[in-house]
């Protein structure tokens, strides 16, 4: 008789998250919003995206975008590289997303 194994629990590792990105590099630069999926075990620097954040009160992001809305670039790192990515959020909107997920991993 073969002994029952329960399954091992999968914790969600991502947070989903929006990005803005640059869709076009010709002048003018179109900007788009897209969901993506971060693991915060690969974040090592969350930072106030300023530049993003000029755009926006210039008129040149997203029709319809808050101006109010802040952005925060987010710093993760892969094997040999380290990438930068825009996300839509404030630095700690971004950060308490990120900590609440790593401490449940931590509790898995």
């Amino acid at each position: 008789m073969t002994p029952l194994i329960p399954q091992e629990k999968k914790v969600k590792q991502d947070i989903k998250l929006t990005e803005i990105y640059a869709a076009s590099f010709g002048s003018p630069v179109q900007y788009r919003l897209r969901s993506i999926y971060v693991n915060p075990t690969h974040v090592i620097c969350l930072r106030e995206d300023d530049h993003m954040g000029n755009l926006l009160s210039e008129g040149r992001l997203i029709d319809g975008l808050d101006p109010r809305q802040s952005f925060t670039k987010i710093s993760v790192t892969r094997t040999s590289y380290e990438e930068d990515i825009t996300v839509v959020g404030s630095l700690d909107e971004i950060y308490n997303k990120l900590k609440l997920q790593r401490q449940q991993l931590l509790k898995g």
